[in-house]
């Protein structure tokens, strides 16, 4: 039996572009879904236009076979790089880019191991979204099992922009015309057990590190360096924020 989700936007970035530009946002929200063969498809509306968007399924194969996949419903897509209807399985802070597909799109399944999204963990699925005709492009985070009967779907996001880019798991805007993020690099890049950060003010500012599958490691005040030691060798993203303005950059463990 299919559910039908019209999702009420609870968190959204604001942010106030030059006076010959209107306000541009990221809305998102939590989805917190489990797709099974039992509780049949979940249906979503992303943008509340009475228009359904994507249909999220376990189809049935013979011999007790099953596949995991997505339905692009109306006009809107999904990021389909593949040529076999096989969607790109996304990690943190990865572009959102053509090409796209429509229709039936397999995350995974049991017949000849298709799916990238198979038993990989979080990940996110790029989304072409047809809004009032024209596109919108956003993000949905998703487990699929190893035994792809299970699909797991937590937040879900996207540009209110039509045509801006954006990356899977963005919650803010990037554009040029952003005033809201924190300008900061950081150093040594890749580094070994002490990253620093170099930005204008002086002052403490929170931080998080988070791995590419958006899992949060370490948190906390820093004016300059943080100890990074207790890391796996790997790649992150480290946040920091001061009132309203957020800033990322992504970083090497050695």
């Amino acid at each position: 039996m299919k559910q039908n989700i019209q999702i009420l936007i609870v968190f959204t970035a604001l942010l106030f572009l030059s006076e010959n530009n209107a306000a541009a946002q990221i809305n998102t929200t939590p989805v917190n879904q489990t797709v099974t063969v039992m509780s049949g498809a979940f249906t979503i509306d992303v943008d509340i236009d009475n228009n359904n968007d994507y249909t999220f399924e376990i189809f049935q194969l013979p011999n007790d076979l099953k596949a995991a996949r997505v339905i692009s419903l109306g006009n809107s897509q999904v990021m389909d790089g593949s040529t076999f209807g096989y969607p790109d399985a996304l990690n943190l802070d990865d572009n959102v880019t053509a090409p796209y597909s429509s229709g039936n799109a397999v995350l995974g399944t049991d017949v000849g191991g298709g799916g990238s999204f198979t038993g990989a963990g979080l990940k996110y699925l790029g989304l072409n979204l047809d809004i009032s005709g024209e596109s919108h492009l956003g993000w949905i985070s998703l487990e699929v099992s190893a035994t792809n009967d299970t699909i797991v779907l937590h937040d879900i996001g996207y540009n209110t922009t039509p045509s801006e880019d954006i990356t899977a798991g963005l919650t803010f805007t990037s554009s040029v015309y952003e005033i809201n993020s924190l300008d900061f690099e950081i150093y040594p890049n890749p580094c070994v057990n002490t990253v620093s950060i170099d930005w204008p003010n002086s002052t403490s500012v929170n931080y998080s590190i988070s791995d590419l599958t958006g899992k949060l490691l370490l948190s906390g005040a820093i004016s300059k360096n943080i100890d990074v030691s207790a890391l796996a060798s790997g790649s992150y993203i480290l946040s920091i924020r001061e009132g309203e303005k957020v800033g990322r950059r992504k970083f090497i463990k050695d």
